[in-house]
């Protein structure tokens, strides 16, 4: 099992709602990891089954030498389980995102405390874990009316440690949301189960990379006239497995999407970008656009592109999706080591060149950079 049950069930009873929280427990005792793999749509992409060996316990660590700050950002950190600022609740639930979502939400739920934001601001949650643990945790966001937010979180996991994250987000009219959900490990263990309720506008830009196994989702209902763009990143190296999934749902009329999604294998990496992007029977003259790209460096590489499209009513504005794999050729690593650059640095250049897109900001930018070069890239 992911984690040891009796490590858990000593963890609870140091905390608040022990009744709620060991329902949770037996919630993701009882869940499978998913209850249909009949279809492309809901392929088992990610091998959950490599999850149950690890027997994680959950405690907290002693060490605390990975703070990070970001200049212009108010700091949450999360270390080993420790949480340091932020408005802490010791509350099992999550506003939007229910225990019956995911197996693993159940387990987050379970036993994580939770950071509420509700003001205008900007805010960086730095969780790190470097303790081989199973570190916790979980985010509901309210952002009101007439108000703006940016929120990055950021997650970071050594060797055998998992962190787990939930994150809800409210989002009301004339209203924004900035969210950056990156993550970077290595050979450790990452999930992510994200949902936005959206009646104003929200932006989201996801960064998966270094770990063993990794699963991102992110989930946006799109009321009447709000406005959604994203953009996953997946970047798998060595014998990395990342899998990121971005559905949106277009419930309300004349509300907007569009999503793109990027993926680079290399090495013996597999990597994943999916979504579906629904518009329902009463999300009439609405437009949504899901596009998915891939790359592969090496021969051992491999990748998976799927964007889906589902449209329950005649009266869109605009309704498109497209994907795309292909390999890099020899040539071009031969091309530009011909001019001095070693086999690496040629393929970093590649790397970055397709990650990297002209309407990112100086934040993203600055991230992709950051990890490709940690990366040796």
């Amino acid at each position: 099992m992911i984690i040891d049950v009796d490590s858990a069930k000593s963890y609870i009873q140091k905390m608040g709602h022990k009744s709620d929280r060991e329902d949770l427990l037996l919630t993701f005792e009882r869940l499978p990891y998913q209850l249909i793999n009949d279809s492309p749509t809901v392929k088992h992409y990610t091998p959950w089954e490599d999850l149950d060996s690890l027997n994680l316990r959950i405690e907290q660590g002693i060490s605390d030498h990975g703070k990070k700050e970001l200049p212009g950002y108010t700091t949450i950190s999360i270390i080993n389980n420790k949480i340091e600022n932020g408005n802490i609740e010791d509350f099992p639930f999550n506003k939007i995102v229910k225990p019956e979502e995911h197996k693993l939400v159940a387990l987050t739920l379970a036993l994580s405390s939770k950071i509420r934001l509700d003001r205008s601001g900007k805010f960086f949650i730095h969780h790190y874990n470097d303790q081989n643990i199973f570190s916790p945790l979980n985010i509901e966001v309210e952002v009101s009316e007439g108000n703006s937010m940016d929120i990055v979180y950021y997650s970071e996991s050594f060797e055998k440690s998992m962190n787990s994250a939930v994150l809800s987000a409210t989002v009301d009219k004339d209203s924004s949301l900035n969210l950056f959900l990156v993550n970077q490990g290595s050979s450790s263990y990452n999930f992510v189960f994200s949902k936005t309720i959206i009646k104003g506008s929200v932006n989201v830009y996801i960064i998966s990379t270094g770990f063993k196994e990794s699963h991102v989702e992110y989930h946006s209902h799109l009321d009447e006239g709000a406005q959604a763009y994203f953009s996953s990143r997946a970047l798998g190296v060595r014998d990395n497995k990342i899998d990121i999934k971005t559905n949106v749902y277009h419930e309300g009329k004349k509300s907007v999407s569009n999503g793109f999604m990027k993926a680079v294998g290399a090495e013996n990496s597999f990597v994943v970008i999916r979504g579906d992007a629904r518009i329902d029977e009463n999300a009439v003259d609405s437009s949504t656009s899901i596009i998915g790209r891939a790359i592969m460096l090496g021969n051992d590489s491999e990748a998976a592109v799927s964007p889906m499209l589902e449209v329950r009513t005649g009266k869109v504005i605009t309704a498109k999706h497209s994907a795309a794999i292909s390999r890099v050729p020899d040539d071009y690593i031969f091309y530009l080591m011909n001019r001095g650059f070693d086999r690496k640095s040629a393929e970093g250049l590649i790397i970055r060149g397709f990650l990297e897109d002209e309407g990112d900001n100086d934040l993203v930018r600055n991230m992709i950079e950051d990890i490709i070069t940690r990366l040796g890239y």
